[in-house]
């Protein structure tokens, strides 16, 4: 049994189950699809407003779709600031010489087609950003759920903000956005800071706890108080089986980095930690193995709501 989480009872504890695994994968397929629909609309959109065009070659006398046919070409909107309208439109007569009018009659559905191609590439990136917030959402809402039940209150420093707000338990997505929280326990004041830069190891990490109140908040400043260190834990929210033992080995590489530095710079016993949706059993092995051993402080699976709470009333109290 894990010293800090009573739920780990064994390697096999830490497995995701199939269940939670094809969850995360039908929660994720529906959200693609959710996020891909205007996408498709606006190809549609696109197809109705060129119908009554008779050769690719019209396309560049409908001043309204210049937009659609930019995105076509393979433009992202970070490129169109360093190009000028005579740029754009050669790119847009490249597309159409190149691929719109060996398309033949079938130039419309090659522009569709090729627009959705750059949207899909573009909504993907968004989808990877999205699931990697999403296990930071669920920490956080496992974690108000155990303040709530315990009393405690918290703060939250949203990240477009400098201004503190309490957290409303009970309010809809009271757990996005959040840059860092304050809360206090018996011991004092507590910081937690979400995805920050630590000087000492040279790197992010995607929580770090700090025995600090919140008035003494500076991101600066107090991320090299190595004195005010408590605990540094990795969180990996992607439910793949597939990219879980890369997830592991990019995690413990950087816990051992935060063990290591942390040793040299005086201050060798830190706390760490490491949260995870998808945990195979090689993986689960070796994630026991260090828990025993105490090289790791503590962990827990994301999808495992009695871990997480465990895991997250251990965080609260430190």
């Amino acid at each position: 049994m894990s010293a800090n989480n009573r739920y780990i009872l064994s390697a096999e504890s830490l497995v995701t189950p199939h269940e939670e695994t094809r969850a995360g994968f039908l929660s994720i397929a529906l959200e693609k699809n959710r996020e891909g629909d205007p996408i498709v609309k606006e190809a549609l959109a696109f197809k109705a407003a060129v119908a009554h065009t008779r050769c690719a070659e019209d396309l560049l006398m409908i001043p309204q779709i210049r937009p659609f046919l930019i995105t076509a070409a393979g433009l992202s909107e970070k490129s169109l600031s360093h190009l000028s309208e005579d740029d754009r439109t050669m790119v847009i007569r490249e597309l159409i010489e190149r691929f719109l009018k060996p398309a033949g009659a079938d130039y419309i559905d090659e522009a569709a087609c090729r627009y959705l191609l750059v949207k899909g590439d573009a909504l993907g990136g968004k989808m990877r950003n999205k699931i990697g917030s999403s296990g930071q959402e669920r920490l956080l809402r496992a974690l108000f759920s155990c303040m709530r039940a315990r009393g405690i209150g918290c703060e939250k420093l949203p990240k477009a903000s400098k201004r503190w707000t309490v957290v409303d338990f009970g309010k809809d997505g009271a757990e996005s956005d959040a840059k860092a929280l304050s809360w206090r326990n018996p011991s004092g004041e507590r910081l937690l800071l979400l995805n920050a830069l630590i000087p000492t190891v040279k790197n992010n990490v995607d929580l770090a706890l700090f025995s600090c109140g919140r008035d003494e908040y500076d991101l600066k400043t107090i991320v090299r108080h190595n004195e005010r260190a408590i605990m540094f834990g990795e969180l990996k929210g992607g439910i793949d089986p597939a990219g879980a033992d890369e997830h592991w080995k990019t995690g413990n590489t950087a816990l051992s980095r935060i063990r290591r530095s942390f040793a040299q710079a005086g201050y060798p016993h830190i706390k760490t930690s490491f949260v995870g949706a998808a945990i195979e059993r090689a993986m689960a092995q070796e994630i026991y193995q260090q828990l025993e051993a105490g090289t790791l402080t503590n962990a827990a699976n994301l999808t495992n709501d009695r871990q997480m709470t465990e895991f997250c009333n251990w965080l609260i109290e430190l």
